[in-house]
């Protein structure tokens, strides 16, 4: 799989599950994003932009149980995204819009939108996607460090109206028209708003809780624009 970076991204949610699938291998090995209004395709000035496949990308996503070790692994489908990169090669900006909608898990032969585990995800509990079927990340900056594929992101993410600045490393490939990026990251679904049986809430014992951690991965290819 040819994979990406950086919100949703995304949940994100993501409480009760994880990352993977067949095209995704990279899930939890690599990682979501995510953002609010959409940015421009391509950045004014002396840049290059480069625009999402969405096919060959993914947001996987795992939530486990506080006790047991237990979860759930899935997906979120990104719905459109940019990178641009300044004449120095520096990156120059980003955006990512993920489809809420599209959140699946994978750990399940029955992997339907109307399995009753989606549901739940799509539900208040969770992402209550009805009222927000959009999440984004706005890239903010991205640091190159030790190698010339290797960046430190920070970057702002909206899940369900709640913006929470994200930092987390990267590796982003150029090659020729196309560019990969991965990323892993870990993030607290209890700071937009999930809190379902979050170890946070008191009254629940210990094998009813979810994990307020969730793990992302993001795998994501561009292609130049023409």
């Amino acid at each position: 799989m040819r994979s990406i970076l950086l919100f949703v991204c995304a949940s994100v949610c993501l409480t009760g599950a994880v990352a993977c699938r067949d095209r995704s291998a990279a899930a939890i090995a690599a990682p979501t994003l995510a953002i609010t209004e959409p940015a421009p395709s391509t950045p004014v000035g002396r840049v290059v932009g480069y625009s999402l496949v969405i096919p060959e990308s993914f947001v996987n996503w795992k939530g486990m149980h506080v006790m047991g070790g237990k979860g759930h692994q899935g997906y979120i489908k990104p719905l459109t995204g940019t990178l641009a990169f300044d004449a120095n090669g520096t990156i120059a900006g980003g955006y990512f819009e993920l489809d809420m909608n599209t959140i699946t898990i994978t750990d399940r032969k029955d992997t339907s939108s109307d399995n009753g585990l989606v549901l739940h995800l799509k539900d208040p509990d969770f992402f209550d996607v009805k009222k927000y079927p959009r999440g984004t990340f706005q890239l903010i900056k991205a640091i190159r460090a030790s190698s010339d594929s290797s960046y430190y992101i920070t970057g702002q993410l909206t899940l369900k109206a709640i913006t929470q600045e994200i930092h987390f490393p990267a590796t982003i490939i150029r090659n020729g028209e196309d560019i990969v990026a991965t990323a892993s990251l870990t993030i607290d679904r209890t700071k937009w708003g999930i809190t379902y049986q979050s170890g946070s809430v008191f009254g629940l014992v210990k094998d009813e809780l979810l994990e307020d951690r969730v793990l992302v991965s993001l795998a994501l290819r561009f292609h130049q624009q023409q």
